[in-house]
């Protein structure tokens, strides 16, 4: 007898919902692991791999002031010159992030500072193909990149249950019914890795955290990601040998029939007998 299920919603209603359901997973985990976590990653990795063969020259600090809603502030911005034209650049690394804040950035805005103090100048890597592309590093914040990472993957596996639940729910496949078995784990993995993973992306990205912190919230991260184990090994039916049907139950009297059913067959079969390795129920019986 197969043990694989069919689709455990049977009305047309209970589909719609499911799909609606499903697809908000998808939507939330999909979206906001690509725009807070991946895409930053993917760009900072692609802006590295184009700066790799950027020419140093050397330019002068320039510092700038702005206005906004706190008062005036300042910034620096680096004058530099190739094939005799000046340019200017204010691109402090290869981070999809430009804010001064950002603390890979403030390492860089803190060297300007210095520089500027000192009557200094300060390298610039230039675009050997576009002379008015520059920035002032170069170098892979893997620091920075590899929690969002982290973090990222973890929200991708969420949107790629969300998206099988989505295609699940109108088709009559195999797996979907030990996935809507796993609905309560995924969920209950989703909320607490959409919670402590940002958390921990920010904790563990601070190179001056303490690792009282990061241990703390480390261990809830291990936490999140064993739960989300847990979702995929049931959906995978690893779990449990058998997957039974949703909304399918035995009839009555049907449990003890078995039972005896099989406890006549090991009365009335054949005695086996094994030593050591030996095979069968039956196993050192008189």
């Amino acid at each position: 007898m197969s043990s694989t299920p069919n689709n455990p919603h049977q009305s047309w209603g209970k589909r719609l919902l499911a799909f609606l359901l499903w697809s908000l997973f998808a939507a939330i985990f999909g979206l906001c692991g690509w725009f807070f976590m991946l895409k930053p990653v993917t760009t900072a990795l692609g802006n590295w791999s184009l700066a790799r063969d950027y020419q140093s020259v050397q330019g002068d600090v320039v510092p700038r002031t702005g206005q906004d809603e706190g008062g005036t502030f300042t910034w620096y911005s680096v004058r530099y010159a190739v094939g005799g034209k000046t340019y200017d650049t204010s691109r402090l690394s290869v981070l999809d992030d430009e804010a001064i804040d950002e603390p890979f950035n403030a390492t860089v805005f803190k060297r300007l500072e210095q520089a500027k103090a000192a009557g200094q100048t300060v390298e610039v890597w230039v675009s050997p193909r576009l002379p008015d592309v520059a920035l002032l590093s170069r170098d892979l914040p893997v620091s920075r990149l590899w929690p969002k990472a982290l973090a990222g993957a973890s929200f991708a596996i969420f949107a790629l249950a969300g998206f099988a639940g989505m295609l699940g729910a109108f088709a009559r496949f195999a797996w979907y019914g030990r996935l809507v078995e796993a609905a309560p784990m995924w969920g209950f993995a989703g909320a607490w890795c959409g919670f402590i993973f940002p958390v921990m992306m920010l904790v563990l990205s601070d190179s001056s955290i303490e690792w009282v912190p990061a241990l703390f919230v480390g261990l809830f991260a291990l936490v999140g990601v064993l739960v989300m184990w847990a979702a995929i090994n049931i959906t995978l039916g690893r779990a449990t040998g058998v997957v039974l049907q949703p909304g399918r139950r035995l009839k009555a009297g049907a449990l003890a029939t078995s039972y005896g059913q099989g406890k006549k067959k090991a009365v009335n079969s054949p005695v086996k007998r094994g030593g050591v390795g030996g095979r069968g129920d039956n196993f050192d019986k008189n």
